[in-house]
């Protein structure tokens, strides 16, 4: 689910939330955030960093 997008010149960032498995295939809670560059009306580069939101 995307929470917030924020716009600034050449890049968009999106923060949100998503279920994932995990290593012992239990559903669990992550927060993201993906940075996209855009070069030429087209992406050019994509990071990504995802963090458990319930640490067990």
């Amino acid at each position: 689910m995307v929470e917030t997008l924020i716009e600034g010149g050449d890049f968009v960032t999106a923060l949100g939330t998503i279920r994932l498995r995990d290593g012992d295939g239990k559903e669990a809670d992550y927060s993201y955030c993906d940075v996209w560059r855009f070069r030429d009306g087209k992406m050019a580069e994509l990071k990504a960093f995802v963090i458990r939101a319930d640490p067990e």
